[in-house]
């Protein structure tokens, strides 16, 4: 082992099994997927693991036969599917067409998962993989391994020979751009098939270049990356391949080597000394003038259809499945430390594991800050950190920055503040062109997202930072508390990235929880979240909003329905948004959370890193108890809100901050400080914040706040206000006294009087005794009942009584959800809940048994709540019999199939959702009630703790778990 270069440990862990296949096929090409087809049709189960967010990553990823490749007539059904006669050449298309194949041939597959390490047995022939992704690593057990990845990236880990063929000094890559207005020049021809923008074709280019790879390390790879998309891009380009295209100057040292890339033996595809594992692709043993013609996608297509026939053949020879073999223990003692990782929260189907040895991971680079994520905050934290000189590097799994609104198509702002270096972006962005030219957008809130996504790029390099496309974050370096590195994936596999400091914007706190912070999140007792989506994308659009899925983000099931179901309900576009469109997801417990009453009260601090301006655009219920009583406010009240730099800050954890979705606040209060405008100007003081930290020589924590406001308040991201503000928490007794005097006129005050629910009460308790006029001792009996005290309980029970039927109640609303998420008898129910009082039990369930289909959910969602909150077996009865009203249970996702046949054509739909989360709450309030006979609460709770959607997923196994009942 070469011990100059500098490694760290990864520790032995056991690790679940997700899947067993006779076949693995690493790679969701074309080639792959043609070999997954054939293998499966011959019998053997079959796995494919997709290093992009899609299938055809060769084609798709690249696009250079996608807009160049004449087909032969009638040449291969798989080839006709991708691209049909007489059709417009689409990426969509392609997707599509290689996912139904899967589908129909029941192949198991999952997307954007990198390959870290091949199992091998004790014949070193493969026994399984380990793959890592947003979840953290798995392992898939197999027989037989096909690479079909562009660059062997498997066969490499695996430590299959390879050899390298450098004639030359310079190696050429291609890049695919489509739109540009320049047309044909030296390294540059138009390619023969154009898509459609509005009816009108695009020109597509491939541009080549030469480029010395020197060591062929990822950052050079990288760089070269970057260089060409410089170099190539204009204002009229409305899209890019993701990848470079080049023919890799290495090949297999195969059983038999071959010189014509139209009919290439077996042989050639398969390693010497190894009968189980295949090479499928430029990587073979093939000449490299003769690879050209194999990637022709017929020859691709004929060629995965021969190796996966060999694979199932040789699957077959192999009986059981082999047992990954024990390494031995290798001298560690070199190594700069030890790493800690995403955890695997895996569904409880997932139970076998594999004890996987510890892993030396090289070191890929040092760097001064660390940004991880180059979305709406992380790329601005880049920019913020490399204008100040410090050596900054940011990393991004999708090739393009700016997350949502860009990636993620939601390119128009909605609320939010917008001077500061959001007004800098924004000037800037719009001086891309002249502003004549016909991209431009009419409006200061919105911006084509290619020429955004360009201006981070360009604004980035500009001022000598590094950007590694490709990349995620999947663990962390700490030592006594302080985190130092990166554990990162490539498509080569894991590396370490040094750093005095790391700004974890992956907008779910990957680095942060890693390296040991607690979150908040769906789990046994939250169970809320905004709805999300995935976008259709044709040329040149900039701002497709969708929400008709809860998405998690960091679960790769999850994610990957939800790339299954959007191409169920999209059809004739022209490719997929790559990018969830999610509005909630994990949240770092910091030094302070910022509360819903934080927002409302206009709390003030002296370390203010960020400024915010929005409504309570919630896109789905609320859970905190302040919005049970008065509800959000409608679309227009804009609240302003400030947050701390504590809120960035994991508890106990120093030298790292987390932007953006991730910070440390209540769910409910992040619609008010998730904006767009305010996340750009955050992430540019952090950024700068950190440059300072390192300047100084000192930790974030030790960072000068005020030297840091001050450079903000000159640019005008924060009010000059901040200089001088200080915290006006607790409020005084005064003040709470007057609260509660404001109380029965709609409950003002409610904001003051809950940031102290001890005192509150005291207060109450005395105010609803002295109070005569009845509706103000409802108010105060409403509230006290909500924070658990039953003493006027009386009051609000003989309210419920009042109602002879429902009031009219609230279906779950994503999109456009302002103001309450319940009815005033939902609330009502639920203050009765809280109070936990069985007397209240029948005046509930009288309501109840009122109840049919077509009410509403906030009705259903109050009963269980308050059933629950009580948790008397007396209920279980009332709970059992509207689970089994028609239409009510058995809506659980069990396979991929099944989430391709429910997608629903609307882009806003909400109709499945309703129906499980009444079907959740309903199941969790009976088996927490004591359940029926037939144990139905616990079966549904089972149903969805192995489905799809990663939080129907989370909260039921969590409840299963903390009740010891693991499936």
């Amino acid at each position: 082992m070469n011990t100059e270069k500098r490694y760290f440990r990864l520790p032995k862990r056991n690790l679940p099994v997700i899947g067993e296949a006779d076949v693995i096929v690493v790679g969701a090409s074309l080639g792959g997927i043609s070999a997954a087809i054939r293998a499966a049709k011959e019998g053997a189960k079959v796995f494919v693991v997709g290093y992009m967010p899609y299938p055809g990553e060769d084609l798709c990823g690249h696009y250079k036969y996608l807009f160049e490749y004449e087909c032969p007539d009638c040449a291969h059904p798989l080839l006709d599917a991708i691209f049909p006669k007489d059709s417009i050449r689409t990426p969509f298309t392609v997707k599509k067409a290689l996912e139904n194949a899967m589908l129909e041939n029941d192949i198991d597959f999952l997307y954007s998962s990198y390959v870290t390490e091949v199992l091998m047995d004790k014949e070193n022939e493969p026994a399984g993989v380990v793959i890592v992704n947003r979840s953290g690593r798995q392992v898939i057990k197999g027989k037989t391994l096909i690479d079909a990845t562009f660059e062997a990236y498997a066969a490499r880990i695996a430590g299959v020979p390879f050899r390298t063929d450098r004639e030359e000094e310079r190696e050429e890559f291609f890049f695919i751009t489509v739109g540009n207005a320049y047309g044909e020049g030296e390294g540059r021809r138009r390619l023969p098939f154009s898509p459609k923008q509005n009816g009108k074709d695009k020109p597509v280019y491939e541009h080549v270049f030469k480029y010395p790879v020197g060591d062929r390390s990822y950052d050079r790879i990288c760089e070269i990356e970057q260089d060409i998309r410089g170099r190539v891009w204009d204002p009229d380009q409305v899209d890019a391949a993701d990848t470079l295209f080049h023919i890799p100057l290495f090949q297999l040292e195969g059983q038999r080597s071959c010189e014509d890339g139209s009919f290439v033996p077996a042989e050639a595809f398969m390693p010497k000394k190894q009968d189980r594992l295949f090479v499928l692709g430029p990587c073979a043993d093939i000449h490299k003038k003769a690879v050209p013609e194999l990637l022709k996608p017929l020859n691709l297509i004929l060629s995965g259809d021969k190796v996966g026939f060999l694979a199932a053949q040789a699957a077959k020879n192999c009986k059981a499945f082999p047992d990954p073999a024990e390494k031995d223990e290798a001298d560690d003692s070199f190594t700069l430390g030890t790493l800690s990782e995403t955890g695997s929260f895996v569904r409880p189907k997932f139970q076998k594991t594999v004890k996987v040895n510890y892993a030396l991971v090289p070191v890929l680079g040092s760097y001064e800050v660390a940004v991880v994520g180059g979305g709406t905050a992380g790329a601005n934290a880049a920019i913020g950190a490399a204008r100040q000189g410090v050596k900054t590097l940011v990393i991004e799994y999708l090739h393009g920055l700016g997350g949502t609104q860009t990636m993620g198509r939601i390119g128009i702002y909605w609320d939010g503040y917008r001077e500061g270096f959001t007004k800098e972006i924004d000037k800037g962005v719009k001086e891309m062109a002249p502003c004549d030219h016909p991209r431009q957008l009419h409006g200061d809130d919105r911006f084509p997202f290619d020429w955004k996504t360009e201006w981070y790029r360009r604004e980035i390099r500009k001022a000598g930072g590094r950007i590694w496309f490709g990349v995620f974050g999947a663990g962390a370096y700490t030592e006594d508390g302080k985190v130092k590195g990166v554990l990162v994936a490539t498509p080569e596999g894991l590396g370490v990235v040094l750093a005095d400091i790391v700004i974890d914007s992956t907008g779910s706190g990957d680095i942060a929880i890693a390296a040991g912070s607690e979150y908040e999140y769906t789990d046994e007792k939250l169970f809320a979240v905004q709805g999300a989506g995935l976008p259709p994308v044709n040329l040149g659009d900039y701002y497709n909003n969708t929400d008709w899925a809860f998405i998690d983000d960091s679960d790769v099931f999850d994610v990957t329905s939800v790339y299954v179901s959007a191409k169920a309900k999209f059809k004739d576009v022209y490719d997929l948004g790559k990018l969830p469109q999610t509005r909630e997801r994990r949240r770092i417990v910091a030094e302070h959370m910022v509360s819903v009453l934080d927002v409302i009260n206009k709390r003030r601090y002296k370390d203010t890193i960020s400024y915010h301006k929005s409504s309570f655009d919630t896109h789905g219920y609320t859970v905190d108890p302040f919005f049970t009583l008065p509800p959000p406010e409608k679309r227009h009240t804009i609240y302003d809100a400030d947050v701390p730099l504590r809120s960035l800050m994991p508890k106990g954890l120093d030298n790292i901050l987390v932007t953006g979705l991730g910070a440390g606040a209540h769910r409910d209060a992040m619609p008010v400080i998730r904006m767009q405008p305010c996340l750009q100007n955050q992430g540019y003081s952090v950024g700068y914040l950190c440059a300072l930290a390192v300047k100084s020589g000192c930790s974030v924590r030790e960072a000068d706040i005020k030297k840091v406001q001050a450079h903000l308040v000159e640019k005008k991201i924060l009010p000059e206000r901040v200089l001088s503000d200080q915290d006006h928490f607790p409020f005084t007794e005064e003040q709470m006294e007057e609260a509660v005097k404001t109380l029965p006129n709609n409950f003002t005050g409610l904001n003051v009087l809950l940031t102290d629910p001890k005192k509150a009460e005291e207060l109450l308790l005395k105010a609803c005794s002295e109070e005569e006029k009845n509706e103000a001792r409802i108010v105060y009996a409403r509230v006290l009942c909500m924070l658990g005290n039953k003493s006027f309980v009386h009051l609000v029970a003989d309210e419920v009584e009042k109602y002879e039927d429902w009031d009219q109640g609230w279906d779950y609303t994503g999109m456009g959800q302002f103001g309450p998420c319940m009815s005033r008898l939902d609330s009502l129910i639920m203050a009765l809940g809280q109070t936990k009082d069985e007397k209240t039990l029948p005046v509930i369930l009288k309501k109840a048994k009122l109840l049919t289909p077509k009410r509403e959910f906030s009705h259903f969602r109050a009963v269980a709540e308050a059933c629950e909150a009580i948790g008397s077996e007396k209920a279980a009865d009332v709970l059992s019999r509207l689970l089994d009203m028609e239409g009510i249970a058995g809506h659980h996702v069990r396979t991929l199939k099944e989430a391709f046949g429910r997608a629903l054509p609307s882009t806003v739909d909400v109709s499945l959702r309703n129906k499980v989360l009444r079907e959740i709450f309903l199941a969790r309030a009976l088996y927490r009630c004591g359940d029926d006979s037939r144990r139905k609460g616990e079966q549904i709770l089972r149903n969805y703790s192995n489905d799809w959607n990663g939080h129907y997923f989370r909260h039921t196994a969590s409840i299963l778990k903390k009740e010891g009942k693991d499936a």
